[in-house]
């Protein structure tokens, strides 16, 4: 009897702590007694203690909440008068004011002969839930609010089902009632391709999604977009953020295809540029070569030298068109690099205007110089560049004056952003420039107008050229005029001061040039006469090759001290023989050889250093930058091998 009450105390205390557990109680109404029975969680969710409430019929209908009690009351109520079951949520008002909501479930009991005995129910308090329930509805409208508003296409996923926005609406033609699960918006937009692209989701969700994916969907009018979609997880499920980006791949793609087409343009313009460098620079080289060496010969009349002058002149015109038109090509493919070096600014100045002293002269116009002393005696920059740009300047100024005076004036200045720089101008009292031309005159192509080519000549490149060399430095151009006072153009560049002056040493031909075997390879008849002709006037001993494979084999059989290389040859071009060469070793592979070539572009020079070629002349040939060219690599070096330079050197 004992074992079976104690058997009894320890099934109830189990049920007591599956309840505490579970937070459900349960209780039991005897029909036939009215006697109503409350398990001990069932008072813990009512708020009171078993010894202070004694729950009948009526009065645990207090514990309801006045707007619920009538539904709990209907439901008890036919329960206990049909027997049947019954659940219902509804508000519990506690003795402490607490308000509490729970859920209420029962059922009829009935005994053996199917008799109903008893109504049994279970409550549980599911106020947490209902809150949780009430701010997740919050969170989710407050989020379906903030998507609708999105200037971009938007989804919220949740458990398979589609939120989406009227953004997405327009980009998909489908209303929100036609995408509401996720089956649909694959199936729909994807079409028969839509179950696997429904798998290759799942999958991606399980392993992490992409930042960025991208995708081609059909709209309900047929049409193709393409979709780029960024998800992210929300602690209901997923958003997506989605832009139709049809417009802009289309626009990224003709992007691409005008890039090709620019480098294919780039291109062919470099090869354009490379083949009138080569096709010009190859009969100046005898143009102005034999002009140079047929003035200086004795016993030629005063008219057939004027006739030569003539021949000159139009020679280094057209030698000069060309070096513009290769530097503002240079300029505009970034491919122009400075040089700093140590530079007198008095003496450059003064070397500049002595070039066009000539020029002046036979006009009748006076050049004046004037170098301030506080910019310094040394600088450091690119002389080579200064002195192109004060060519240019100087040039203009004494081609544009009929009478009067041109100034170049050199001194400190203070660049626009307060920076100290060093100014140069150079003035003039020639034609002027009008007004409205004064934005465009450093435009290419531009003069003036158009009257001025006819009259005087030129590209109209050169103060393009000046203004993009000024910009490379880092400083400013401009000018100023008045038509028919005379212009003053002027730029400033940064310039640092420097320490000490390097002392510039020209090198001469050798004093024994007698003692030099040169071997020249080059195919043009013309230009194998020219540099002969040159080279054997001081004594050398020249050996022609007509191209790469003679050249080859002529080293082979001989001996030289240097090689003058033509580069563009039938059979074997310069490039191609150097290598072979190089890889005879022995002596050859350091043998100077000086490429004298047409091709001046800076990738092709690259190329000729890289193959082993030592240095570069461009043609036309200046008779002494190739006479100092073979001095400087055939005299004694101490061991050391001179450093490849290039040289572009005109007649």
């Amino acid at each position: 009897m004992a074992s079976g009450m104690d058997d009894e105390r320890t099934l109830r205390g189990l049920l007591g702590l599956a309840e505490s557990l579970s937070g459900v109680g349960y209780w039991r109404l005897m029909l036939e007694e009215g006697r109503l029975f409350w398990s001990d969680e069932t008072f813990q969710i009512h708020g009171v203690g078993r010894d202070a409430f004694r729950p009948d019929t009526q009065n645990v209908l207090d514990f309801y909440h006045h707007d619920d009690r009538a539904a709990a009351i209907y439901h008890l109520d036919r329960a206990v008068r049909r027997h049947l079951g019954f659940e219902y949520e509804a508000r519990l008002v506690r003795p402490d004011g607490q308000v509490r909501t729970i859920f209420s479930k029962g059922c009829c009991e009935r005994d053996e002969d199917g008799n109903p005995v008893a109504i049994i129910g279970v409550v549980q308090d599911v106020t947490a839930r209902k809150i949780a329930e009430a701010v997740e509805r919050e969170n989710a409208q407050r989020l379906g609010r903030f998507i609708e508003r999105l200037p971009a296409g938007a989804v919220h996923v949740r458990s398979g089902a589609l939120t989406m926005n009227a953004e997405l609406e327009r980009i998909t033609g489908y209303s929100r009632e036609e995408l509401p699960t996720l089956k649909a918006w694959f199936n729909k937009l994807y079409g028969d391709d839509g179950e696997r692209r429904l798998a290759r989701y799942e999958q991606a969700r399980r392993e992490g999604f992409k930042s960025i994916v991208h995708g081609v969907i059909r709209r309900r009018d047929g049409e193709q977009r393409v979709l780029e979609l960024r998800a992210c997880d929300d602690p209901s499920g997923e958003i997506w953020i989605v832009h139709d980006v049809t417009d802009r791949e289309a626009m990224q793609a003709e992007l691409m295809a005008a890039k090709d087409r620019a480098e294919v343009a780039a291109r062919a313009k470099s090869e354009f540029l490379a083949n009138m460098s080569h096709e010009l620079r190859t009969p100046l080289t005898a143009i102005i070569g034999f002009t140079g060496l047929l003035a200086g010969q004795g016993g030629v009349g005063e008219t057939e030298r004027r006739w030569v002058a003539r021949i000159d002149d139009a020679g280094k015109a057209l030698l000069a068109i060309v070096n513009d038109v290769l530097d503002f090509s240079k300029l505009e493919a970034g491919s122009v690099t400075l040089e700093a070096e140590a530079f007198e600014p008095r003496r450059l100045v003064e070397e500049t205007v002595a070039l066009l002293q000539d020029q002046a002269d036979g006009k009748g116009v006076t050049i004046q110089v004037a170098v301030d002393d506080s910019v310094g005696e040394v600088l450091m920059g690119d002389a080579g560049r200064l002195r192109q740009i004060l060519i240019n300047l100087v040039s203009n100024a004494v081609k544009f004056t009929h009478h009067g005076q041109v100034r170049v004036i050199v001194g400190p200045a203070v660049a626009a952003d307060g920076s100290a720089q060093v100014g140069f101008s150079v003035a003039d009292t020639g034609i002027g420039i009008p007004e409205e031309a004064l934005g465009q005159i450093f435009q290419r192509f531009v003069q003036a107008d158009g009257s001025i080519s006819r009259r005087f000549g030129g590209t109209g490149l050169g103060l393009a050229i000046s203004a993009r060399l000024v910009e490379l430095m880092g400083g400013e151009i401009g000018v100023h005029s008045r038509l028919g006072e005379g212009s003053t153009f002027w730029f400033t560049v940064p310039l640092d001061r420097a320490t000490a002056m390097t002392a510039n040493i020209e090198t001469s031909a050798p004093a024994n040039m007698e003692a030099l075997r040169v071997l020249l390879v080059e195919d043009a008849e013309a230009n194998q006469e020219l540099v002969t002709t040159l080279l054997t006037a001081v004594g050398v001993d020249v050996t022609v090759a007509c191209n790469g494979a003679e050249a080859v084999e002529a080293v082979r059989a001989d001996c030289f001290e240097l090689i003058l290389m033509d580069v563009q040859m039938p059979v074997m071009g310069g490039v191609e023989a150097t290598r072979v060469i190089r890889a005879m070793g022995g002596d050859l592979a350091h043998i100077p050889i000086i490429a004298l070539s047409a091709n001046v572009l800076p990738e092709q020079v690259a190329d000729y250093h890289q193959a082993g070629m030592s240095a570069h002349l461009a043609k036309p040939i200046n008779p002494r930058d190739l006479l100092a060219a073979i001095a400087r690599w055939t005299e004694p070096c101490d061991g050391a091998e001179p450093v490849p330079q290039t040289q572009n050197g005109a007649a």
